[in-house]
């Protein structure tokens, strides 16, 4: 029978995907609700893959965080596999890192409307600050096994 392990909340390794969990999905209302961008060149193509790449790197790893945390609360004992852990952790990091970045230079730029300026810079930030715990996630799960 499956039960649910609620102490997964009180380790570090819960902590952090509830964390990653909240800021993509204050990332992606603040995407939603300003209609935010990650900058880019309409005619050349660019602002449709930087887009995409921001709003891939939101949603994509949101739906990985919400599977890995309900497989550690909910899973049999042995279902933390630490190797995919690490691999979506560190793509994570980098993903984030680079969604920031795209969001941060579109508005800090000229181009940018003046009117989501703060929303911009703030999903920029947000994104660098999710980044920060997936690295940190990441650095856990090399470090230790699932008892982090």
């Amino acid at each position: 029978m499956i039960m649910a392990d609620l102490r997964v909340f009180a380790r570090l390794l819960g902590f952090l995907k509830l964390a990653e969990i909240l800021v993509s999905i204050i990332c992606i209302s603040l995407l939603r609700k300003y209609d935010l961008h990650f900058g880019g060149d309409v005619v050349s193509g660019s602002y449709i893959d930087r887009y995409m790449t921001g709003a891939i790197t939101l949603g994509g790893f949101l739906m990985i965080s919400i599977a890995l945390l309900v497989s550690y609360v909910w899973g049999e004992a042995g279902t933390y596999q630490r190797f995919l852990e690490l691999l979506f952790n560190f793509t994570a990091t980098v993903m984030f890192l680079v969604s920031g970045i795209l969001a941060i230079g579109y508005y800090n730029s000229a181009i940018a409307p003046a009117s989501s300026v703060g929303a911009g810079r703030a999903l920029g930030a947000l994104c660098i600050i999710n980044a920060i715990f997936y690295l940190i996630d990441t650095i856990i799960a090399y470090r230790s096994d699932y008892n982090a």
